[in-house]
């Protein structure tokens, strides 16, 4: 779980705008629209972005941050809602042509982009891009989702510089980019929406030091870069009006490892104009904020693209039961584990497994009903009910608070649970591992999940694969051929419609299996400040669309 996140709404439209009208405005439209340019647009982190390198970016805000001095092939058009999720050119001229029954698929570049020194862009330069942020050693904080479709093997630029050895990606020229790939892939336009499709000359890769200053193609350029503590970037002088970056300040500072509550006070203050990594105010802010109708009405909460989400592991029994895992399902009051989370401003109650994203159709197959759960437990044999484990992190607070509140619900009809807590450096090894899971009578995992890039297949694929022996995502032990066959056609359909009614389908199929009972579709409350202008969320990326922002 680590790049792009989306949130798109009800069968492929945007879930629209909320009841109570009074405030996130800028999850469905632009809030102070804005072409005028200047002043310095002031952005907090409370961490440091773990690289700024396109090729080695892992989280959603990073992606949007990269857009300002790195231009990939494609990207999300720069709109509020369900349009903020169509794939638009950018590098390229227009978007992939596939070929080949969908296993190639080949851009064009732009004419006259060039680096910030003046050099022009060449194909060569996103190959490399691809190569090095795919095969090296050394770039590992990214997704490699481009690498498991490509075919051929390579040891990478670093191991082997001729990339010629390179054939997943060929360059017949200097304006042409073929991706060649081991399979159909329709979906691969979203994939080509990473910032790893950036171009990156080689004569100036660092490897892990090229995050200090990477070679701008975008509209700023880094005057000054020291990790950890602060970034600056001013216009890149190379750089021409393109249709997917407003570009309105002419300088942007962001100031690294700042306190949460400081960020909270700046942005109230207006001594800074936005978070950078969009992951919303403390609880005490909130409140304060709600408390006010001015600030409330500068307030945004959308959708983050994350589901949490309890797990039934399928190897602890009772839960190997189809109608074991039905009872718990409509056991479930989910009212109390949103409240858990923090209430409707921190999620909303979920029924699907995917989220509100492209491919998503709401449908409720286990509304609360303790009679049918009483029913279920006598049909797979447990009339009095049972015992089981629910495993939480031990940094999580709200999920263990849901954990108690899934355990009253539980208990309503005689499931019996204890909460067991769980280091989250040694996740992967525990409730990761089907081996501990089953050792430890771990019949419900609390976890949580958002997708590379906003796709059905993306969201899906990883937690219904392949269960391995640690690390594994796939915590249900879904074993389930119809819903592989469902993904593997929904990725070959060429049709968008066709590929949306895959994603819901499979969706479908899970929940029918009912070893996955979803939670809440999480929500952030952000804040913005009467400085920030030309304010919208881009749900690719779950937080403000930084490409857009005017300052002061």
């Amino acid at each position: 779980m680590v790049l792009v996140l989306g949130a798109a709404g009800c069968g492929g439209g945007w879930s629209g705008p909320r009841t109570d009208a009074s405030f996130d405005d800028a999850s469905v439209q632009t809030v102070g629209a804005s072409t005028a340019r200047g002043g310095t647009l002031r952005l907090l982190v409370t961490d440091a972005p773990i690289s700024l390198d396109p090729g080695n970016i892992g989280l959603a805000y990073g992606a949007d941050l990269a857009r300002l001095y790195a231009r990939s092939l494609v990207t999300y058009a720069p709109e509020p809602g369900a349009g903020g999720l169509r794939v638009v050119p950018d590098l390229a001229e227009g978007l992939g042509r596939a070929s080949d029954g969908g296993r190639t698929w080949t851009y064009r570049l732009r004419s006259g982009v060039t680096f910030e020194d003046g050099t022009p862009v060449r194909a060569r330069d996103v190959k490399y891009a691809v190569a090095r942020s795919n095969y090296s050693a050394e770039l590992t904080d990214s997704p490699r989702d481009l690498r498991d479709v490509i075919s051929g093997t390579y040891w990478g630029p670093y191991l082997d510089p001729d990339l010629d050895h390179f054939t997943g990606v060929t360059t017949p020229d200097d304006r042409t980019v073929v991706f060649h790939l081991k399979r159909p892939f329709a979906d691969f336009d979203q994939l080509a929406a990473s910032p790893q499709t950036a171009p990156v000359p080689k004569a100036a890769d660092t490897k892990l030091h090229y995050e200090r200053h990477p070679v701008s193609t975008g509209p700023y350029r880094f005057e000054r870069h020291v990790p950890g503590e602060s970034l600056t970037l001013v216009r890149n002088p190379e750089w021409s009006h393109d249709p997917n970056r407003a570009a309105l300040p002419d300088r942007i500072e962001v100031t690294e490892k700042v306190a949460a509550a400081d960020v909270d006070a700046r942005l109230l203050a207006g001594t800074a104009d936005a978070d950078l990594a969009g992951a919303g105010v403390l609880p005490q802010t909130r409140a304060t904020i709600f408390a006010s109708r001015d600030r409330r009405a500068r307030a945004d909460d959308p959708l983050t693209g994350l589901v949490r989400y309890a797990m039934l592991p399928a190897g602890v029994k009772p839960m190997d039961d189809l109608h074991c895992r039905r009872a718990v399902q409509y056991a479930i009051d989910r009212s109390t584990v949103q409240a858990a989370y923090g209430g409707p401003l921190s999620g909303s109650a979920a029924t699907n497994v995917l989220p509100p994203t492209f491919g998503f159709i709401r449908s409720e197959l286990y509304p609360r009903d303790l009679a049918r759960a009483r029913q279920e437990l006598k049909d797979c044999g447990r009339p009095s009910g049972f015992t089981t484990a629910i495993a939480v992190r031990d940094n999580r607070p709200g999920d263990a608070a849901a954990a108690r509140a899934l355990s009253r619900s539980l208990g309503a009809v005689g499931i019996s649970t204890r909460i067991t807590s769980l280091s989250a450096f040694k996740w992967g090894s525990t409730a990761g591992s089907p081996a501990y899971v089953h050792a430890h009578g771990l019949g419900i995992v609390i976890d949580a999940w958002a997708a590379n890039y906003p796709s059905g297949y993306a969201f899906l694929a990883p937690i219904t694969g392949t269960i391995t022996k640690t690390g594994n995502h796939n915590i249900m032990e879904l074993r389930d051929p119809v819903v592989k066959n469902i993904l593997t056609a929904g990725e070959r359909t060429t049709d968008r419609a066709g590929r949306a009614a895959a994603w819901a389908e499979a969706d479908h199929k899970v929940m029918e299996d009912a070893s996955l009972v979803p939670l809440i579709y999480e929500r952030t409350v952000l804040y913005r400040p009467a400085s920030l202008r030309n304010v919208r969320v881009n749900p690719a990326y779950g937080t403000y669309d930084l490409a857009a922002l005017g300052a002061g």
